[in-house]
């Protein structure tokens, strides 16, 4: 299988745990939100309880969102669709590649993979380069970034742009190339 040769046996193992982890949690929670206790009301301390869980993840949700972004850091680009929280559904997206073109607030990112999307930055969005905060204009084409953000209609909104250092460019390639080594 090719998927299997790409990520190595352990790499398909770990993929289908987590995806089978959020399938899980994904039906937990929907069947939660439309189950009939039976009782008319909710207790006020039910209501606190939840509101205090939302704001503190479990553990089992820590371990879920650390696998989440271990199996992201291989990937190159995706969209993820989840429950927000004013009960609509929200498009989520990513994306890690070389800038090919910056036009004002837009940055056009090119995957390894050929994918290229058009990016508007927003206005309150984070961007950082090497941890430290810049501005939109110090992102220049042919710089690696990792955006992250919202679909919105047919445009991809970016809320945060990672655009690591060379030195953490360097650092980076040699360890996917570490990876590519031990897995094929």
């Amino acid at each position: 299988m090719k998927i299997t040769r790409k990520l190595g046996r352990r790499g398909t193992v770990v993929t289908g745990i987590v995806l089978t982890g959020a399938l899980v949690a994904g039906g937990a929670t929907a069947f939660a939100a439309t189950s009939d206790s039976g009782s008319a009301a909710k207790t006020p301390a039910a209501g606190q309880q939840q509101a205090k869980t939302a704001k503190h993840p479990t553990a089992r949700q820590r371990k879920l969102r650390r696998a989440l972004r271990r199996a992201a850091l291989r990937g190159v680009h995706g969209q993820v669709t989840v429950h927000g929280k004013k009960g609509t559904y929200v498009v989520r997206e990513w994306q890690r590649g070389k800038v090919t073109a910056v036009d004002g607030s837009k940055l056009t990112v090119k995957s390894t993979d050929g994918t290229s999307w058009t990016w508007t930055v927003d206005k309150g969005a984070k961007v950082t380069r090497a941890g430290k905060k810049i501005t939109e204009s110090a992102v220049h084409s042919g710089d690696t970034v990792l955006l992250t953000g919202r679909r919105s209609g047919s445009a991809n909104d970016a809320g945060r742009v990672f655009a690591p250092s060379a030195a953490q460019v360097a650092a980076m390639q040699k360890r996917a190339a570490a990876h590519h080594k031990s897995a094929g």
